[in-house]
């Protein structure tokens, strides 16, 4: 087990320059989460991708050495997508940090990014013995980790250099394993930093290659084929800039076998190899802060790093769907997500309003996922860190309840189909009703530690084309945007600005006790959501009839923070500014064509998330005890429960 003095040399500070990602980092691959601009912003290079800001640093080192232009990157993006959906050979991966990563590999060069981009699928293909040899769900994988042939090393506390590999070489036994298992162990985890380390991406990578045990067993095994193969998936199609190649401890013979292997490579690399003899060689290139005992330094050991990373991936749920769609890597841990530091307003409302213990957040974070490991029926769920903070403060840091709203959420995924499938936003259905703007939130808060104000505008459909529950299914997904981005949302809750303008019988029809209970569920039991109030405005004729026996099936704290304004705006300013509300409703912050243009645009950008979350749901097959289903949850019997809200 690693000491906390260990995990502390693992670089476990705030420090962006220790670790792989600071507190700053956030967005990951499957998830790869752009950050809200709306109140608190965590800005991206621009509001339309979805990738991690540089710290000031990285930037200006990634603006004179790469040719990065913060303006351009959008653009950039975007062509390499349009090119990638015109190759019908190519299966490729089209998440912005991913993309971003080639970029700044090829130093934004788009035909370099192309090329590097079809060589490594091709290679995937024409060279599995390396790219796919080892499995991470192989029993194997695991076996071979624990030799700690491959290791990815901290960064130094008070320096900015080139992330560091170790391979070791002569680690494995060549009658049971090869080199081509290395090279694929070396491959998952230049994916991983190819998608969460900064450091790597913009400042390139030094690979240190110990000798010690190989034995001319190991030699053999490195024929020209495999060794051009080996050359080409590394410094050919990964975008991560090999800054060094270090080589230590080279028993006789080896000399030859460097010599035919800079044959492949080119000339910029070749100039980077360095033969050591000593270890004290070895530490002039590479920091001796980062540099295990074993070979002069002051790093963690090599049984400590090993171990470490051991016991990492056995945590991780899936561990092939981790590896292969990528892992954030935090302080040198092994996470889904880095979570967001609040600001200090919202900080003051999450310890006030939901009990919120900084120093307690991590472990419970990690009951939760243990407890998720235990759940047969939800396998298929790989939460981020940052969206099981959401249930932890959707429940008030209640775990019993954090856990009954999570696997309902998911259980919902699964027994209401016409909310939570067929959510690709590039749908037909989809797109037209983004484009009608029915759920809007606003672009700011009243305040830094004020809730996020959402309109809602159910007259904009028309019944006979569409139906309350197409709706429904995109301001959820609009909703789950806000549960990943948005702290004001999840600490401080949500205000709802309800417009039933042109509201009339024929969208009133539509919502049944059946809709209403699914409706009712799946906001009161399965979303970690804080209702603060609502403001209803152009109520049609009828209303407060069908108001009043609405009314009686909320709670009273509900009931009273419900206002009914209808035509009377001025009432609502009094809570909800003008400053943050369209000029359509009286206010002064834009249209709410920016707002649909906005949020179209930002659900369009989730595609790969919520394509990859269409499998995340319970598999009511699987629960222990009696599974759930549609009827036993939304049985016309019995009355509404109150809906809850805090």
């Amino acid at each position: 087990m690693i000491t906390i003095e260990v995990e502390q040399r693992l670089c476990l500070s705030s420090d962006w320059r220790v670790g792989f990602v600071s507190e700053r980092w956030y967005v990951i691959t499957v998830c790869a989460l752009s950050v809200c601009r709306y109140g608190r912003t965590y800005s991206a290079p621009n509001d339309s991708t979805m990738i991690r800001e540089l710290t000031p640093e990285l930037a200006e080192i990634a603006k004179k050495e790469l040719n990065e232009n913060p303006k351009q990157i959008a653009n950039d993006l975007q062509h390499l997508k349009n090119w990638i959906a015109k190759q019908p050979h190519l299966k490729a991966r089209t998440e912005d940090q991913w993309l971003i990563a080639f970029l700044r590999g090829c130093k934004f060069s788009l035909e370099r990014v192309k090329k590097k981009l079809d060589l490594y699928y091709t290679l995937r293909t024409t060279a599995p013995e390396i790219t796919l040899r080892i499995k991470p769900t192989d029993p194997k994988f695991l076996e071979f980790f624990r030799l700690g042939t491959c290791l990815i090393l901290p960064n130094p506390k008070d320096k900015l250099c080139p992330r560091v590999l170790l391979i070791r070489c002569g680690r494995y036994d060549p009658s049971e394993h090869n080199v081509g298992e290395v090279m694929c162990m070396l491959y998952y985890l230049v994916q991983i930093m190819v998608l969460e380390d900064d450091i790597a991406c913009v400042l390139g990578i030094k690979i240190v290659t110990d000798y010690v045990g190989v034995t001319m067993s190991h030699f053999v095994q490195g024929t020209p084929s495999m060794l051009k193969k080996m050359v080409a998936v590394s410094q050919d199609s990964m975008p991560l800039r090999l800054k060094g190649s270090h080589h230590i401890n080279l028993p006789s013979g080896v000399e030859k076998v460097i010599t035919v292997i800079q044959g492949f490579l080119n000339e910029k690399a070749r100039q980077r190899l360095r033969i050591h003899k000593n270890q004290e060689e070895l530490m002039e290139d590479i920091p001796k802060e980062v540099v295990p005992p074993e070979y002069g330094g002051t790093g963690p050991s090599i049984p400590e790093l090993t171990e470490y990373w051991v016991e990492q991936v056995q945590t991780i749920p899936g561990l092939d769907e981790s590896f292969i769609r990528g892992l954030v890597i935090i302080n040198d841990k092994i996470h889904k997500m880095a979570l967001r530091p609040l600001p200090p307003g919202l900080k003051k409302v999450a310890e006030k309003e939901l009990n919120e213990k900084p120093k307690r957040v991590k472990s419970d974070i990690l009951t939760l996922r243990e407890w998720l490991r235990k759940q047969p029926h939800l396998q298929s769920v790989q939460p981020t860190d940052q969206w099981l903070i959401g249930f932890l403060r959707g429940g008030k840091y209640s775990l019993e309840r954090a856990k009954e709203k999570f696997d309902m959420y998911y259980t919902l995924k699964s027994v209401i189909p016409e909310f939570f499938a067929n959510r690709d936003p590039s749908g037909a259905k989809v797109q037209e009703i983004l484009k009608l703007g029915a759920f809007l939130p606003l672009k700011n808060c009243a305040g830094e530690d004020e809730p996020r104000i959402s309109i809602v505008r159910i007259g904009v459909f028309d019944p006979s084309k569409y139906h309350l529950s197409d709706l429904i299914k995109t301001a959820l997904m609009v909703t789950e945007i806000l549960m990943l981005e948005d702290d004001n949302f999840s600490v401080a809750g949500e205000v709802l600005i309800i417009d039933m303008k042109d509201v009339g019988i024929s969208v009133l029809s539509q919502w049944t006790p059946a809709l209403a209970k699914k409706v009712i569920s799946s906001f009161e039991k399965g979303l970690p959501i804080r209702v603060k109030g609502a403001h209803i405005l152009n109520t049609p004729g009828g209303f407060e009839t069908a108001f009043k026996i609405f009314k009686a099936f909320l709670t009273d704290k509900l009931k009273k923070r419900i206002r009914v304004h209808n035509q009377n705006y001025p009432a609502m300013y009094k809570t909800i500014p003008k400053s943050i509300l369209p000029v359509e409703y009286g206010g002064t912050d834009g249209t709410l064509q920016e707002l649909i243009d906005h949020w179209k645009a930002k659900v369009e950008s989730y595609r790969d998330w919520f394509l990859k979350q269409e499998e995340a749901r319970s598999e009511e097959s699987k629960r222990p005890g009696c599974p759930k289903n549609s009827s036993n949850l939304f049985g016309v019997e019995g009355s509404f429960r109150r809906l809850e809200v805090d």
